[in-house]
């Protein structure tokens, strides 16, 4: 098994778009991040994508529950009306506690022409 020490080793792939995403978001949204990563490693990551601070808010693994093999992102524990969250994510189980505020987004395994999020962006922004 890797250690959070060796993983903060390692380059950081980002998705494409994902630096431009969060910018355009943030113009609507209260970024909250909420990863099952351990947080050591998603601070590293996030401060590096973030440079301009959009994130407001980060969650961990230590604030999701663990359920068998995965962990569930309990959106209540976020402290702000369901009716106005929602979560994006590339696995159901991890907010099937609030199905219904889920987006799914397909995983990315470092496809560099991968259009996710430009195909996401518009229809958070209710233009699509």
């Amino acid at each position: 098994m890797i250690s959070e020490e060796q993983f903060l080793k390692e380059p950081v792939l980002v998705r494409p778009g994902a630096e431009e995403f969060l910018e355009e978001m943030g113009k609507y949204y209260e970024i909250v991040i909420f990863t099952a990563a351990l947080q050591g490693y998603a601070d590293s990551v996030l401060d590096e994508l973030d440079t301009n601070k959009v994130i407001k808010h980060r969650l961990y693994r230590q604030h999701a529950l663990p359920y068998g093999s995965c962990y569930i992102k309990d959106l209540t524990r976020i402290g702000r009306p369901l009716s106005r969250m929602v979560i994006v994510d590339n696995l159901a189980e991890n907010f099937q506690l609030q199905p219904e505020n889920g987006i799914m987004i397909k995983s990315w395994i470092g496809d560099p022409y991968d259009t996710a999020l430009y195909e996401l962006a518009p229809i958070l922004k209710g233009k699509d």
